[in-house]
Formats: C-alpha cells, sequence, structure tokens
C-alpha cells in the first residue's frame, strides 16, 4: 500500500498487528537482557564498578539475609562474623558485634561483587565471587579481588548459616 491510497479495515488490522509483534519483541528482549544481566553497548564501562543490577531479587531474593560464621584460625580473624546482606544491594559485615564494613553488592544467579566499602576494613576496589547456597548455608568461592583486600576474601573462605 501507498501513501495516499485508499485502506481497508484489512489493511489496519495488518498494521496493527505488526505494530503489537514489534512491541512484543522489544520487551521479550528487554527482559532477556535483563535476566542475562546485559550491560548495554552505550552504558559507561568500568570494570571495577559495582552496577546496581541485582538479579538475586528476581530470581527469588534468596540472597538476602543475615548469615553468620565463626573463625577460629587464623589469629587476625579469629572471632564471630555477621555478613547481612540486603535486598536493596547493599551489605554490613560485623567481627564480633562490631562493624566493620558497609557497602554495596549486585549479584547474578551465581555470581556476587561486593564494593563501595567504607569502614575500618574496607577495600578499595571490588571484588567478586561465585556463592552457593544450600539449605540455610551459603559459600563463596573467589573470581577476582585484589591482593590487597586478603581480609575480605579471608573471611568469605569460610561458610556462612543463615540466621532468621
Amino acid at each position: 500500500m501507498y501513501y495516499g491510497q485508499p485502506t481497508t479495515q484489512r489493511d489496519n488490522m495488518k498494521s496493527a498487528n505488526r505494530g503489537a509483534a514489534m512491541l512484543a519483541a522489544v520487551v521479550v528482549l528487554t527482559v532477556a537482557a535483563a535476566l542475562l544481566n546485559v550491560v548495554p553497548a552505550f552504558a559507561d564501562y568500568d570494570p571495577g564498578a559495582v552496577h546496581q543490577i541485582d538479579l538475586s531479587a528476581k530470581a527469588g531474593g534468596t540472597l538476602a539475609g543475615k548469615y553468620r560464621t565463626t573463625i577460629k584460625s587464623p589469629a587476625e580473624f579469629k572471632g564471630s562474623w555477621v555478613l547481612i546482606l540486603a535486598r536493596g544491594g547493599t551489605y554490613t559485615v560485623v567481627h564480633n558485634g562490631q562493624i566493620l564494613v558497609r557497602g554495596r553488592y549486585s549479584a547474578t544467579r551465581s555470581k556476587i561483587t561486593f564494593g563501595h566499602e567504607t569502614g575500618n576494613g574496607a577495600c578499595a576496589k571490588a571484588g567478586t565471587y561465585t556463592w552457593k547456597k544450600t539449605a540455610r548455608t551459603l559459600q563463596f568461592t573467589r573470581v577476582s579481588d585484589s591482593p590487597l583486600c586478603n581480609g575480605r576474601s579471608g573471611i568469605l573462605a569460610h561458610t556462612f548459616t543463615q540466621r532468621r
């Protein structure tokens, strides 16, 4: 059909169906990109940044919670540790009842990145770990982290138990 040519009701329906199909395709692709943690090409790329895409909430919110571990050795890590992962993407690390670090995290269904830390035990750079939760236990495995952040990697090497 050409511009200015008379249209029929059937032509109008075909056009409306094509528009609806295109809109549906855009919605499906957008959701798929979000689920796969795809960062658009126009987004800034900073490998040390923690982007606030919290897919753990889309995966049922299974990561948010309060977790504890007790470390007996080495001496520098000895004591009771609590890791609080809030649904909004913030976290707090408490050692023997004292807040040691506050920061932001970004998680997918299998990885978590900790960063933007403040406090006495804060790291200047972000660290990425895989995570696995089974019932009430949470385990982290280091993927990449600065050698200057051996405190964070040392604590996260232990198994945490969720407290309700």
